[in-house]
């Protein structure tokens, strides 16, 4: 998780594009830790972004935009700490 909250932090930050992001997202098995996670309501809203993305029908900014509004630097940040 740490790993994947600093690939997301370097896209907040400016550091990364966002295709590339999701990538390396994608490899560092963000599906699975989520899939790993207890069903809360902001699992499920970051889960349906990521399909959306997945599924090519939102594009990787507005995807990334998304998943930041919905806390997934949040959720990956207390994940990396714990």
């Amino acid at each position: 998780a740490k790993k994947l909250h600093t690939q997301f932090a370097d896209w907040e930050n400016g550091d990364e594009l966002p295709g590339r992001t999701l990538a390396y997202l994608k490899t560092g098995f963000l599906p699975e830790v989520l899939e790993g996670l207890d069903p809360t309501d902001a699992v499920a809203n970051i889960q349906t972004v990521w399909g959306e993305w997945e599924s090519g029908t939102t594009g990787p900014e507005a995807v990334l935009a998304e998943l930041k509004a919905q806390g997934l630097g949040d959720l990956l940040s207390g994940l990396a700490s714990s």
